[in-house]
């Protein structure tokens, strides 16, 4: 699943990577929501925050991710490789797997 913001047109992109789009549902002209779509976006928000405070966590702790990075970071590394990934990607796995070592920071209640 790829979460987004209202508005972004990338259902077609993500399909093709077998995963599905969850954006908030708009009201499209009308003065409120539906109320199924209304505990739809709200159950959207709450997951949402808290795959925003995870990825605080991850540029605060690791800095190297916190300001703008060189493009040279986006150079393939395995060449001879069929799967050629950027340095980057690297980066971010790597961070991301410590992160998930440390103590949790969303509640499991």
């Amino acid at each position: 699943m790829v979460m987004a913001d209202r508005g972004f047109t990338i259902t077609e992109s993500v399909g093709f990577r077998q995963a599905k789009l969850v954006i908030p549902a708009f009201t499209r002209g009308k003065a409120q929501l539906d109320p199924v779509d209304v505990e739809e976006t709200r159950g959207i928000a709450n997951v949402r925050i808290h795959v925003e405070r995870v990825i605080g966590l991850l540029r605060r702790k690791y800095t190297i991710l916190e300001g703008t990075l060189p493009t040279d970071f986006l150079i393939c590394n395995h060449e001879n490789s069929d799967r050629r990934i950027p340095l980057v990607d690297h980066m971010i796995r790597v961070c991301a797997a410590l992160v998930n070592f440390c103590p949790p920071i969303v509640p499991f209640d």
